[in-house]
């Protein structure tokens, strides 16, 4: 209804098109929008976005550590009601002792700049260290957490303690670089979680998607093929996208995503 406010999610359909990865990706990169960000994780985190949904878990998402702001976008898409992103970064004031960010005072102008060509107005910005961050503070309210931060071992070891108490039941966090050549201590960090904090895996691409909800099980997204495997007695595949069709009828479909998404963002 016109004026009324609703905390309602918007409808199935429109919900669906509004996180089509691919066609979000590609207006991403025709604006300019500078990323590290793979289309499979794109694709992978619409599909546990969905998962969630279906469930009926509900809860705002934090990203720590967020460059231009592309994964951002994306989880901004997710939230629905009262649902918040919050994100944690330190733009461009990058410790001397992670070699993976460059340091650049602009950060912060050019992510709010690029999260504003796709939404209305800017999640709530924490700019500082994660290591500054407080499970007591921010509370066990979260649903979806996306680290991207720091990437040597002490601040990765810290940022998944401070999600194992800020997820709720059905909560998934997903660590980037897992298995890039040149953050080994994410590695380090997340598979001592692994095996002692009783971090569960789920899914793996350069990315890991683990919970520690032992009743998440998200089935393989669609277009991906997997291999299985056994982690301390826990399943987990690791995810390889499929060719995805090229078709005339994709092309349209993706057009039509574009308008769909422009259309909701006017009623909403």
């Amino acid at each position: 209804m016109g004026g009324e406010a609703s905390g309602d999610p918007a409808p199935p359909v429109a919900r669906f098109l509004l996180v089509n990865s691919d066609a979000l990706l590609g207006e991403m990169r025709a604006s300019g929008v500078e990323a590290w960000f793979r289309a499979e994780d794109a694709a992978v985190l619409c599909a546990l976005n969905d998962y969630q949904q279906s469930l009926g878990v509900t809860g705002d998402l934090l990203e720590i550590g967020c460059y231009h702001g592309a994964s951002a976008i994306l989880l901004g898409t997710f939230t629905a009601g009262d649902e918040q992103l919050v994100v944690c970064d330190l733009f461009g004031e990058a410790p001397s002792s992670d070699q993976h960010f460059s340091s650049d005072a602009s950060f912060r102008s050019t992510f709010e700049t690029n999260y504003l060509r796709f939404h209305d107005a800017l999640p709530t910005i924490i700019a500082e260290p994660s290591t500054s961050l407080s499970s007591s503070e921010l509370g066990r309210r979260f649903r979806m957490i996306h680290i991207d931060g720091a990437h040597d071992y002490a601040s990765v070891r810290n940022d998944l303690l401070l999600a194992k108490e800020l997820l709720i039941p059905g909560g998934i966090v997903i660590f980037d670089d897992i298995i890039s050549l040149h953050t080994p201590g994410v590695s380090g960090a997340v598979w001592e979680g692994v095996v002692n904090d009783g971090l569960l895996p789920l899914f793996q691409t350069r990315k890991l998607y683990a919970t520690w909800d032992p009743d998440v099980a998200p089935p393989v997204p669609a277009g991906f093929s997997a291999g299985f495997h056994e982690v301390l007695g826990h399943p987990m595949n690791h995810l390889i996208r499929d060719e995805p069709p090229r078709s005339r009828r994709y092309q349209m479909a993706t057009s039509l995503d574009r308008a769909a998404r422009r259309l909701a963002k006017r009623i909403t």
